[in-house]
């Protein structure tokens, strides 16, 4: 194992944004990670897992500890199973299981990241999570440094979370399960997807997708009855699970924003975008712009979908 003291982190998030970190290690295998955060304890360090860093803003000071980068990406098919290394970039899993005539991640195609981070935050899209094809997860435990397969209903899979955002449990490996179908009729819907997704590649390299979650119905804060009421122009939503955040911003004239380098999208109001420039700094106080505008225009408030690092 290789560890390297003062690694920028601006190149490894999409971001394009962040300071150092402390030091820097890349797990090869497996059996890296508990060595690599046996070695962090010995110096009192605190780790972070740092998968594509699609979801990610680091703060400009960096990371003051270890930044560990599963590399390992192995991945073994055995009829509708699938088991997968963290580091395996999530494009991948898709590319090999639909070859194998396995359907179920087909909504994904075209999301970025590994599948690790996809995990972690229980990615999804069009009414699919990856969760629901999920059987267990491969995880290292912080606490006793033991490791263990974590079966999918002790996840705490909900949307856009799990119970790796915040725990002390460092995903190893995941086994999936699918279903069979067609090859043909497997890539016509990947096909689909992306022609879908194409208009993501207008919107501008450097962001972190969807910075907020869509609001939920069912969030205690949420009175759906008054929003109604107050606010024909979420009747549109009133059969849905959720608002968009992308059209309250939107509706809220906010779309091109600009606080230093960092400006909402004129395209997608949901997205954040870096100018070439911009400090994470930019960025949250322009997350936070929005969220006061929200707030104080609907009465509640969107919460964070993107990841933050070192603040």
């Amino acid at each position: 194992m290789r560890i390297e003291s003062n690694v920028l982190l601006t190149p490894y998030t999409n971001f394009r944004i962040g300071g150092p970190a402390k030091y820097f290690a890349k797990a090869k295998s497996v059996g890296d990670v508990p060595a690599l955060c046996r070695w962090a304890q010995k110096k009192n360090l605190p780790t972070f897992v740092l998968g594509s860093g699609t979801n990610l803003l680091v703060s400009d000071s960096g990371f003051n500890g270890l930044v560990i980068k599963p590399v390992f990406s192995e991945l073994k098919i055995s009829g509708q199973r699938a088991c997968s290394g963290a580091g395996l970039l999530l494009s991948k899993l898709i590319n090999r299981v639909s070859n194998e005539g396995l359907s179920g991640l087909e909504w994904a195609s075209g999301i970025p990241g590994t599948v690790g981070g996809a995990v972690c935050g229980n990615a999804g899209a069009f009414g699919s999570s990856l969760s629901d094809y999920i059987r267990s997860v491969k995880v290292f435990d912080l606490k006793d440094f033991s490791v263990y397969d974590l079966d999918r209903n002790d996840c705490d899979f909900s949307y856009r979370n799990s119970v790796f955002s915040n725990s002390n449990l460092i995903i190893l490996g995941v086994n999936f399960i699918f279903k069979k179908r067609n090859t043909d009729s497997i890539k016509k819907e990947i096909q689909k997807i992306l022609e879908k997704r194409s208009y993501l590649s207008t919107l501008g390299k450097h962001s972190a997708g969807c910075f907020f979650k869509n609001v939920s119905w069912k969030r205690k804060d949420i009175d759906k009855e008054a929003l109604l009421k107050n606010f024909p122009e979420l009747k549109r939503f009133a059969d849905k699970e959720k608002i968009s955040i992308g059209f309250l911003i939107d509706n809220l004239s906010l779309k091109g924003k600009k606080i230093g380098g960092a400006f909402v999208s004129d395209k997608h109001a949901n997205f954040i975008l870096n100018s070439g420039n911009a400090k994470a700094e930019e960025v949250l106080m322009l997350s936070s712009f929005v969220k006061h505008k929200i707030f104080s225009h609907y009465g509640f408030s969107p919460e964070e979908e993107v990841r933050l690092i070192g603040f």
